[in-house]
This record gives structure tokens, C-alpha cells and sequence, in this order.
């Protein structure tokens, strides 16, 4: 156990200094040859994740105390002082050096809001969270830092500023963070769109090294829609007012397709939406409905469109009138 725990962190160390083609076949290789291996490889893994996060102090310290054990371990004398330092953290299971105080959440919750807006998410440091319907989430706080998983959906965020603890949002492959700001967070139909009231967001994407690479550094009216791969889609502004309407009971269109606006209103209504041709779905689409009320939508469309609706149960189809 102790030689796979020793080839875990120098595949780590060497991942850090970045692997060629060869080498990163021969670790993806070395993961799925054995489930221990891959086991033990993201334990070490999430610990160094613990390290880099801790204060500049205390990982000082630990990097003096690693410089001087290093004569000790082969391995440390090979790498830099800092990852010197996490292994450091490693061998000693991190006892020492408070690892629960900065890996066990003091905080947690996972929030799922299935047939309603949740309005009402206070969390302890004062950050207020606005749900959508079927949206999923999951929190932890620590020492350090705030973290939240985004599984699906869309939610409002009002960080509250902490300027020792970074609030960051991870996103399948997206990483969002800030110290303290307002800003949406949308998932939805393979896509991530984040948009800004007030604030700095920072937006990262993870490379094939495993590290995060800043993509956006989004300001106040900033727009960003990023694909399922986190590459950026389109970069805008918006005005505030048109920011999480659904926060409020509305959903905003302004030449907005119709297919498109069919896939908001489906959010909180059971559709199944078909149409004549293209040109059909793409009718430019503009003004201020009731999420709830989309009958009243569909009724009105006919009356200010050039379009023909048949209806039958939650099954639409729109034809060229």
C-alpha cells in the first residue's frame, strides 16, 4: 500500500509540472489497471486540493517543516518545497496541522427545489441563494472557503463579501469564483450562462492538466454562455433589470425565438412543443409573461403572431397562419 501510495504522488508531482501524451496514456493506464490505485490517486489528490487553499502562513510553515524532513524521503528532495509540504501533509495524515479543521465542512446542505421557487436560502454568513424550480445543489462550508456543486438548474446568488473565504461554484468542468457579488447561474439544455449584477466573477475551466485556466473575468451587466465543454459561446452585456426575472414571477422575451421561449416557459410547465419548419420556431418573440400562466402565452401569441397553435393535452404544435 505504501509503493502505490508513493507512485500516486509522483504521478501527482509530475501532473503539477504538466505530462506529455506518453505519460498521461501511462497514468490513465497505471488509474484503471487497479480501482486501489484510482482510489488512493484522488484521495492524495484532494488533499493537495486542501493544501493549496490554506493560508500563506501555514503552508510556509509546513514547507520548512517538509525542507527539513526532506533529507529523510528520497522522493521530497526531488520536487519543489510547497509540494514537498503536501506530501509532507500526507505522510503525517495532517494531524498535526488541524486537517479537519480545513476539510470538514462547518457548514453543509444540498437543496433541491422540485415544483416551486425557494426564495427563502439564508446561509451563515449571510449569502442568499434564490432557487429555481428544478434546480439541485449541494453546499459546504469550511474554514477557508465557501464551495457549492451546481447539479442542475438555475439560482440567483447574493454573496455576502468575505475576503478570507472564497466563494467559489464548481460546474462539471467550470469553476466560478468570487469574494462577494450578485450573479446568475444558469445550467440548462447542455449549456452554463452566467450573468452578473454587481461584482467581479471569475471564470475558470479545467485543462487537461487539471488545472483551472481563467476563461472570463466577468463585471457588472456582463452576459457569458459557455458550452457543455466550458468554451465560451458568446460574451455580452445585459441589462441589470433582465437578470433573474424568474426570481420575481416573470420571464422577459425581447426577439427572443420561439423555440427558445418554449424551453423557459417548460421549466414550469409539462410541454411537448413541435413545429411546422424552422422559420416557425424561430418567430422573434418579445414581452413580459407570468411563469405560471403559460395558456394565457399561448392565447395571445395568435392575436399578435402570424401563427396557428393546436393544442391537445401538453402536446403544442404551431403552424404559419
Amino acid at each position: 500500500m505504501k509503493n502505490i501510495e508513493q507512485i500516486a504522488i509522483s504521478w501527482l508531482t509530475r501532473e503539477e509540472e504538466g505530462l506529455n501524451k506518453k505519460e498521461k496514456s501511462e497514468l490513465n493506464f497505471w488509474l484503471n489497471s487497479n480501482e486501489i490505485h484510482k482510489k488512493i490517486y484522488e484521495e492524495n489528490k484532494s488533499i493537495r486540493r486542501v493544501f493549496k487553499s490554506l493560508p500563506s502562513q501555514l503552508k510556509d510553515e509546513l514547507a520548512c517543516k517538509a525542507k527539513k524532513g526532506a533529507k529523510k524521503t528520497k522522493i521530497i528532495e526531488k520536487i519543489k518545497p510547497l509540494a514537498a509540504a503536501a506530501i509532507f501533509i500526507l505522510a503525517l495524515g495532517f494531524g498535526s496541522f488541524k486537517y479537519n479543521e480545513f476539510v470538514s465542512p462547518t457548514y453543509s446542505n444540498h437543496l433541491v427545489s422540485q415544483n416551486s421557487i425557494n426564495k427563502n436560502i439564508l446561509l451563515p454568513d449571510n449569502t442568499k441563494i434564490v432557487l429555481d424550480k428544478n434546480s439541485d445543489i449541494e453546499i459546504n462550508y469550511f474554514k477557508n472557503k465557501r464551495e457549492i456543486k451546481f447539479n442542475e438548474g438555475r439560482a440567483m446568488f447574493y454573496v455576502a463579501k468575505d475576503k478570507t473565504k472564497v466563494f467559489t461554484i464548481d460546474i462539471k468542468n467550470t469553476e466560478i469564483k468570487v469574494l462577494g457579488t450578485a450573479f446568475e447561474v444558469d445550467k440548462f439544455d447542455k449549456k452554463i450562462s452566467i450573468k452578473v449584477k454587481e461584482g467581479l466573477v471569475k471564470i475558470s475551466k479545467e485543462n487537461n492538466n487539471n488545472k483551472y485556466e481563467t476563461i472570463a473575468l466577468l463585471k457588472k451587466e456582463d452576459s457569458l454562455l459557455l458550452d457543455e465543454n466550458s468554451n465560451i459561446l458568446s460574451l455580452n452585456k445585459i441589462q441589470i433589470n433582465k437578470i433573474a426575472n424568474w426570481e420575481e414571477g416573470y420571464i422577459l422575451f425581447n426577439d427572443t425565438p420561439l423555440q427558445e421561449a418554449i424551453k423557459q416557459f417548460s421549466r414550469y410547465n409539462e410541454i411537448e412543443a413541435s413545429f411546422e419548419n424552422y422559420d416557425i420556431s424561430q418567430t422573434a418573440i418579445t414581452g413580459k409573461f407570468q411563469l405560471n400562466e403559460f395558456d394565457s402565452f399561448i392565447k395571445a401569441l395568435p392575436k399578435i403572431y402570424a401563427l396557428k397553435i393546436e393544442k391537445k393535452n401538453k402536446k403544442i404544435k404551431f403552424f404559419k397562419n
